[in-house]
């Protein structure tokens, strides 16, 4: 991984901050989410993963795509590990609309410990703040306060800890994540089951989305959507239009087959 051309790539200043620490954690993380989307096009054309860093170096820098959360917080852990930080994987449980949970632990998600403090700096989720997230105690108080809404990570015993946004009055688990550290091959059953699994939301449906200076753009299959404060555009998506959409809204140029004429 070439740090100074990745750098370039994200518009990283690299002399601004010279060890780690949470205002450096929140710039790289705030540059690596405007830059590149979190999307599933190659599990959609039925192109395989891979989540070896510099085959994602070669995605990601090179021919200027994105990827699912297994690429996106696996590469993030390495560049920031090259920056100096501590930064550790874990296993996630995404909470479903209704009460129900995805396969369990299919979700990646990451932590970066600074100062006693474990931080979460997940760039592999579609609907997270553009800053790190403390993990707090129940009853404290804090939040992070984002275009998109109002989050925080809480913890639920001495293992585990959720991440919520304020949604109709009250507090929804987006996801639940154990604080154990894993390594990326502890992910394998379910980078597979996410690729070619007709059972996936990665296999059955398109999703690109990334925060904007605005809010967050968000293609799916039939629509691209974006969210401005508390309103919300939404336009076809057809064979015709859909590239332009790409290339305006998330700078994609590739090909999507199944919105293919």
């Amino acid at each position: 991984m070439n740090i100074e051309d990745l750098e370039n790539y994200l518009n990283i200043d690299s002399n601004k901050y010279n060890e780690p620490s949470l205002e450096a954690l929140n710039y790289y993380l705030k540059r690596y989410m405007l830059t590149v989307p979190f999307e599933n096009i190659d599990v959609q054309n039925g192109v395989r993963i891979s989540v070896e860093v510099d085959d994602i170096y070669e995605k990601i820098v090179n021919h200027q795509r994105g990827g699912f959360c297994y690429e996106m917080n696996h590469f993030f852990k390495a560049y920031l590990e090259a920056k100096g930080f501590t930064a550790n994987m874990v296993s996630a449980t995404i909470h479903t609309p209704g009460g129900g949970r995805s396969l369990k632990g299919s979700h990646m998600s990451l932590i970066v410990p600074i100062d006693g403090v474990n931080y979460v700096a997940d760039v592999g989720y579609g609907d997270l703040p553009i800053s790190a997230m403390p993990i707090i105690d129940q009853d404290s108080d804090a939040i992070i306060e984002d275009i998109n809404g109002e989050y925080r990570a809480i913890y639920v015993d001495d293992h585990l800890f959720y991440i919520q946004k304020w949604k109709d009055n009250e507090w929804d688990t987006e996801y639940e994540a154990e604080l154990e550290p894993r390594d990326i091959h502890d992910f394998d059953y379910n980078i597979e089951y996410n690729q070619i699994n007709p059972n996936s939301t990665f296999v059955k449906r398109l999703l690109v989305t990334m925060p904007k200076s605005y809010g967050r753009a968000t293609m799916s299959q039939n629509n691209l959507t974006l969210t401005k404060q508390r309103d919300k555009e939404k336009y076809d998506m057809t064979s015709e239009n859909y590239r332009q959409f790409l290339k305006e809204e998330f700078n994609l140029d590739v090909k999507i087959n199944r919105l293919e004429p």
